[in-house]
């Protein structure tokens, strides 16, 4: 089982050494090379790579059996998942191309940059093998041709895997009978343009079978027994990494061999050679090679002119300097090399400490690239490998380089080999994928020339040639000055010089340095002056000419500052008077003025009582009007100091006067921030005041539309530097909270919320010259132009809490002071990092390529991702971006890599987003164009219904109100002709009601009651009585048939008809005859129903025509009598025989005669009142 253990770190072995990838976790090397890792934690979907590309775009691409990704520096993509691009084991990538080929099992896809191509079995693609194969390899050879090869892992099977080729659009599949391999791992091409394919063999545990094969024009050959080679487990390695072909064109393979644990791990182990005709085995060197030791690499070197072997021990070895771990081919033969001899010891780099327990497994040789020198690595036992009896290691890997003639370490690291991206090498590691940035920085010490390592507030200055001057005394704030006897350093870009009094400095104990406008460089010293002025050397190095310029009394003088007036004049003073102190030497009162090649003093305007105090703070300032303001504070008392009353006299070149009262100078402490083209701008304890060339104004708690100043009340003064200007900005701090920016108008006030690196800001520099500004955090130095915020990340590995001070030198390295250890050169690359917007979400569907231009107006809401492919500090970038069409204006700068906009309204847009990288660099400007319809109700065929529709209103509208009109007039009409009619009927009503009898007959043996309501205004209801000349009443009761007109003109026939024969008192032939009459009109159906009694001594003779019964009411017997007699209505018909009865009465009887409307009457729930109902009310009455 060990055995079998050893030849399985072989395999991982072989991946290591040609994959690749990265982390987010910096960290350094021992040669001070940054190393940046992305792990699990950081996204990482994989440990297990099988190979990784930079394509010309810049993203990086991993492919494992898990799957395949692209990595754009913060986040591990799926690109592809519609069309199982994920799913892919492995990869190629033709760079002269741009065509990326993935292959899995199932599937192939070509991508070149554009479109996507799929291939499946229906297209011709297949790979033969086992379940659970995966893709070897993915490569192409010099014609062209893509060779997909495949194994099983863990089988015992033969034709576990296998090899298809890819070439002119079309696939060959290789089966048992042309293709002489178990499966296929790689391949190497020869000089010759043949092939060699290995394999994993039969037994992919024990690599039993794992021949290697020859591909010779068009056919395959395996090399083993039948052609004397019995070699077997050969190791093949990426040619960017590895050169196993020799100067001859010889192609030089190591054999692992088969595992085998009773044979031992060399069986059919050795190097195999293949010179273009025929393949060589040699095996006479394993003699001096350790039972479990076997080849891993041969090697050849140009440089040295040298054919390597390295080997590989499963439990590993201790170094001694005496180990057969290297050979060298020398007259057809392997022998041990001197190199480990040569070596002699493993040291640490940065202690220079032997290592005397340092243990390692293998070695390997490596190309040289633009990173790297050509090296020998001693691989470190390590914990990935699957032996219990396999010692993980405490050490790296040692790298060696051969430089000069000699061995010497290049660095040490987790792990060496991998691919060359654009601004390092991507290598795996045990964790995931690591990324090697050469160093490019320096950590200077006193070995260097660094006069200081652990001081108070360094005092730096960058002039106008670049050059950094590092002063190490200060006293611009009495609670932290302090003097150093050292002289001055300098940085010229390539090197630190120091200036000390032996070099003809004026003193050691150096101040705030200053360069005028002339490019002279005036040093202020304990003693005096020092002018330097820069002179450029045919080489173009730079030779300082120091001068010391003597006061006019020819006595030393202390000074501290220097300032250049508008007309050129120079002023010196010393800014802080006081008596000697510990760390601090006494320094007395100095204000003078340069003149000719002499500074004049110039007496103090202050008064004498304020001369005489001990602690004396000064300031000089020039306002916009030239007047220079001298400002003093004084104490007897170095506690006071800081809150005493300021005092300012004004200088005008020959004469001193001190402020008008009309100036309203505030009557406590000013600290001087900036002077803007509006005035001078002060902070007071709680307190902003302006300044404006005629009196001060209080600002404290303005408020206006750009500026809102009540948020300066918590401004940090007391022992804080507050005279920070670069440009036209004010930069206010306001301790633990942020920064505020001024520039005259606008006020804003940064946190880390929109966009300060950090709100902890300490040791501030301003480079007036640059207008920039450089503050101290705990992330590192920031660096501020206007409003732009840069952050110069602090190595963990230097120092915690960042750099105490930092400035730039005009080469654009930051020079970083670190307390106590050194200065820290770090050298900035003007490398450009290709900005692109890797993907962009649309309502949750993702698009890495090809982004939609016209979109639905139902997909409004996008995700924005980008990035500056910087690999090595991602999140140290800084985005600005703009929505053309959307926006107002950029956004402010932010870390953050992606922007989002929901529901925007339906139009043209333009996405637009620029960068600034990490070393200062701003990035190419990115967007993506694209156009959102409107909805549907706002296209322009919506407009062109609405307007139809509109119009068709319009008509419809026309048409309406022309039929209203026209209706308004019928009804008018109508309304005439209603009122006509209505009138017309209603004097037919009267005329109807007219025909009524106007009184009832008055009959003293009868009691006579009626009661009529037509339906309509003229109805067929009629009655009517006539009194016979013997006082014989006739009464007759008619309806005629329907209602209105027609009935009322029946009503006048019958009326007719009555009154022509009333005084006939024969009912039978009035009955008949009026029936006659009245069919002989013609009157179609109308009919008269007529019902008639006529009463008279005691009796009553009556007759009905079709109307309801007659009813009689006989008192004596309180009974009902009802009379029935059915003639047909009057008009019905010609010829009727009308029937005639007679029927006596009594006294008190009561007749009731009645139409039928009486018994057709309805109450209020619609109910028919009947004749029953109205017999029994009649009864009941």
């Amino acid at each position: 089982m060990k055995m079998i253990d050893s030849k399985i770190f072989i395999i991982s072995f072989l991946v290591i050494f040609s994959s690749a990838i990265f982390s987010q976790q910096k960290l350094k090397t021992e040669a001070n090379a940054d190393f940046v890792e992305y792990t699990n934690r950081d996204g990482l979907p994989t440990t297990s790579t099988t190979n990784r590309i930079q394509t010309n775009d810049g993203f990086i691409w991993i492919s494992s059996v898990e799957g395949t990704y692209r990595f754009n520096g913060y986040e591990f993509e799926e690109v592809g998942a519609d069309i199982g691009l994920p799913t892919m084991q492995n990869m190629y990538y033709d760079s002269t191309k741009n065509v990326i080929y993935f292959a899995s099992p199932a599937k192939f896809i070509t991508f070149d940059g554009k479109e996507f191509k799929v291939y499946t079995q229906k297209e011709g693609y297949k790979i033969n093998g086992l379940e659970g194969q995966f893709i070897t390899f993915v490569k192409a050879d010099s014609k062209d041709r893509i060779w997909i090869g495949s194994t099983t892992p863990f089988v015992d099977k033969k034709n576990n895997g296998g090899l298809t080729k890819f070439e002119n659009g079309k696939f060959t599949v290789y089966d048992s009978k042309n293709f002489p391999l178990d499966n296929a791992t790689n391949f190497i091409e020869t000089p010759y343009g043949d092939l060699i394919f290995n394999s994993a063999g039969r037994n992919t545990q024990t690599r039993e079978g794992s021949y290697v094969a020859l591909f010779k024009n068009g056919v395959f050959k395996r090399i083993d027994e039948s052609v004397g080679i019995n070699l077997q487990n050969a190791a093949l390695y990426a040619i960017g990494n590895v050169t196993a072909i020799d100067k001859e064109g010889n192609t030089w393979l190591p054999c692992a061999g088969v595992v085998r644990a009773l044979e031992g791990s060399d069986l059919y182990s050795g190097v195999l050679m293949y010179d273009g005709n025929k393949f060589y085995q040699f095996t006479e060197f394993k003699n001096q090679l350790k039972s479990d030791q076997f080849p891993i690499q041969v090697y050849y070197s140009s440089k040295m002119n040298k054919l390597f072997m390295t080997t590989f021990t499963r439990d590993g070895e201790l170094f001694n300097g005496n180990n057969n771990s290297v050979f060298e081919f020398e007259n057809g033969k392997w022998k041990v090399s001197n190199i480990l001899k040569e070596i002699n010891a493993i040291r640490d780099l940065k202690t220079d400490r032997v290592i005397n327990d340092f243990k390692y497994s293998s070695l390997f040789f490596l190309k040289s690239n633009k990173y790297f020198p050509e090296r020998l690595v001693f691989q470190v036992t390590s914990q990935n490998q699957a032996s219990t009896q396999t010692q993980s290691s405490k050490y790296p890997n040692q790298l060696f380089s051969f430089i000069d003639n000699k061995w010497k370490k290049f660095d040490s690291f987790e792990s060496a080999p991998g691919i060359v991206l654009s601004d390092g090498v991507a290598m795996r590691t045990s964790k995931g994928i690591g990324i090697y940035y050469p160093n490019y920085s320096r950590m200077l010490t006193s070995k260097d020339g660094l006069l200081v390592s652990q001081s108070g507030i360094v005092t730096p200055y960058t002039d106008y040639s670049g050059l950094v001057w590092l002063s190490y005394s200060y006293t611009d704030l009495p609670a932290y000055a302090l003097t150093a006897n050292v002289g001055i350093n300098v940085w010229d870009g390539k090197k630190l010089r120091t200036i000390t009094e032996k070099d003809g400095l004026a003193s050691n104990i150096t101040y705030e340095t200053f360069q005028d406008t002339k490019k002279r460089v005036w040093i202020p010293t304990s003693k005096g002056i020092t002018m330097i002025r820069e002179i450029s050397n045919s080489d173009g190095e730079q030779i300082l000419k120091l001068k010391n310029i003597s006061d006019s009394d020819y006595k030393p003088y202390n000074t501290s500052n220097v300032l250049e007036t508008r007309n050129g004049d120079i002023y010196v003073w010393n800014n802080y008077v006081r008596p000697i102190q510990e760390n601090l030497i006494e320094a007395d009162y100095y204000f003078g003025k340069l003149v000719g090649d002499n500074f004049i003093k110039i007496k103090s305007p202050f008064n004498d009582d304020d001369n005489i105090k001990k602690y004396q703070l000064f300031d000089l300032k020039e306002d916009n009007e030239g007047r220079l303001w001298f400002l003093g504070l004084f104490s007897d008392n170095i506690k006071d100091i800081t809150s005493v009353q300021s005092k300012i006299m004004l200088y005008d070149g020959k004469s001193w006067t001190k402020p008008p009262k009309v100036w309203n100078v505030p009557s406590e402490q000013l600290h001087y921030v900036g002077n803007l083209k509006n005035g001078m701008y002060f902070l007071t304890v709680g307190g902003f005041y302006v300044f404006d060339g005629k009196k001060f104004v209080n600002l404290s708690d303005s408020v206006n539309a750009t500026a809102d100043f009540r948020i300066l009340k918590g401004a940090s003064v007391a022992g804080t530097k507050t005279d920070l200007q670069a440009g036209e900005n004010l930069y206010i701090r306001l301790r633990g909270r942020g920064l505020v920016i001024f520039d005259g108008t606008n006020l804003n006030f940064y946190t880390k919320k929109n966009g300060l690196p950090s709100s902890n800001l300490s040791n501030p520099f301003t480079d007036q010259i640059r207008d920039a500004i450089y503050f101290s955090s705990p992330s590192g130095a920031i660096k501020i132009n206007g409003n732009k915020f840069q952050t110069f990340y602090h190595d963990e590995s230097i120092a915690s809490g960042g750099p105490y001070v930092s400035a730039m030198d005009g080469f654009g390295n930051m020079v970083e002071f670190y307390n106590g250890v050194g200065l820290y050169i770090n050298k900035s690359e003007e490398k450009s990092y290709p900005l692109l917007i890797s993907s962009v979400s649309i309502s949750g569907q993702t698009n890495h390529y090809n982004f939609p231009k016209e979109l639905p107006y139902s997909q409004n809401s996008f995700i924005f991702n980008y990035a500056a492919l910087n690999f090595k500090d991602p999140k140290q970038t800084t985005y600005e971006h703009f929505l053309e069409g959307f926006d107002k204006g950029w956004s402010k700068a932010s870390n953050l890599p992606f922007a989002e906009y929901q529901n925007l309204p339906f139009g043209k847009y333009t996405f637009k987003v620029r960068g600034v990288t990490s070393n200062g660099v701003k990035t190419n400007e990115a967007s993506y164009s694209f156009k959102i319809n409107p909805p549907i109700w706002r296209t322009w065929w919506a407009y062109l219904f609405y307007i139809i529709a509109f119009g068709l209103t319009l008509v419809g509208i026309r048409k309406y109100e022309l039929e209203r009109r026209k209706e308004n007039e019928n009804n008018k009409f109508l309304q005439l002709e209603n009122d006509r009619k209505t009138k017309e009927l209603d004097e037919a009503r009267q005329l109807q009601l007219s025909m009524l009898p106007k009184a009832l007959p008055n009959l003293p043996h009868l009691d006579i009651a009626v009661f009529m309501k037509t339906a309509t205004e003229v109805g067929g209801d009629y009655y009517d009585f006539h009194v016979h000349m013997d006082g014989t009443l006739t009464v007759i009761l008619g309806d005629a048939t329907g209602h209105g007109m027609m009935s009322g003109m029946m009503v006048s026939i019958m009326k007719s008809l009555f009154m022509s024969d009333r005084t006939n008192k024969e009912l039978k032939p009035f009955f008949e005859n009026a029936n006659e009459a009245i069919k002989d009109m013609q009157l179609g159906r109308l009919m008269m129903a007529l019902t008639c009694v006529q009463i008279g001594n005691n009796k009553i003779i009556t007759t009905n025509a079709g109307m309801p019964p007659l009813f009689i009411y006989r008192k004596n017997s309180q009974t009902i009598e009802e009379v029935v007699i059915n003639n047909m209505p009057l008009g019905s018909m010609k010829g009727i025989i009308y029937d005639i009865k007679e029927i006596k009465i009594e006294r008190g009887d009561t007749l009731l005669l009645m139409s039928d409307g009486f018994a057709e009457l309805r109450n209020e729930n619609h109910e028919i009142f009947g004749y029953k109902r109205a017999r029994n009310s009649f009864e009941e009455s």
